[in-house]
């Protein structure tokens, strides 16, 4: 029987799959999809070992998505605070959304775009990433919005101008985000208020 690294097997398995979810992730970053082998090798595992895990190198992206959107998802939720007023909130998660771009973060995500994940993985993935709107779209409830998912929206259309911008180098990312809460408050100002 193999050694494990870990007091359990349990432990040793989850501590295994992290480390395939890393080297995916790595991989990802550096250049979109990647072969089962190619994680294998950067984890020093045997390619029928990832297979113990993952049954094709598309599973293994679907769970570094899912991974990646949820932590996303629960920092926009930590960073958009419900006792704020909802302009506070939206500036906010314009903030934490354009501030995850800027650290280069949405690069795996971006990487993922042309990859054909499992039919049954991307509702989960399109689920998670209504769940990165979801602080937006409770900060324009509560400003009494007409319309808080047409607004919500709205605003991440201007938001993935800005992502294609600071992505592509074509702006100063500071100045980008300044732009982008400007735009939004003018576009927003019955429903936001102005302070």
């Amino acid at each position: 029987m193999p050694k494990i690294a870990a007091a359990t097997v349990a432990e040793n398995r989850e501590h295994r799959r992290e480390s395939l979810l890393i080297a995916a992730a790595s991989l990802m970053q550096r250049g979109g999809g990647f072969t089962v082998a190619e994680v294998a090798r950067e984890v020093g595992l045997s390619r029928s070992a990832v297979y113990e895990y993952y049954s094709s190198a598309a599973e293994l992206i679907a769970d570094v998505l899912v991974d990646e959107l949820t932590a996303w998802s629960a920092s926009l939720g930590e960073a958009t605070d419900p006792t704020w007023s909802p302009r506070d909130r939206v500036h906010a998660w314009i903030h934490g959304v354009l501030s995850y771009v800027v650290d280069g973060r949405h690069a795996l995500l971006r990487s993922a775009g042309s990859i054909e994940l499992p039919s049954e993985r991307r509702d989960d993935l399109q689920l998670l990433h209504l769940s990165v709107i979801a602080p937006l779209v409770d900060a324009l409830v509560s400003a009494h919005s007409p319309d808080p998912v047409r607004d919500a929206r709205f605003v991440w259309g201007v938001v993935d101008a800005a992502i294609h911008r600071i992505e592509g180098g074509e702006c100063v990312p500071d100045d980008e985000i300044r732009a982008v809460v400007a735009f939004i408050d003018g576009a927003l100002a019955s429903t936001l208020g102005q302070e």
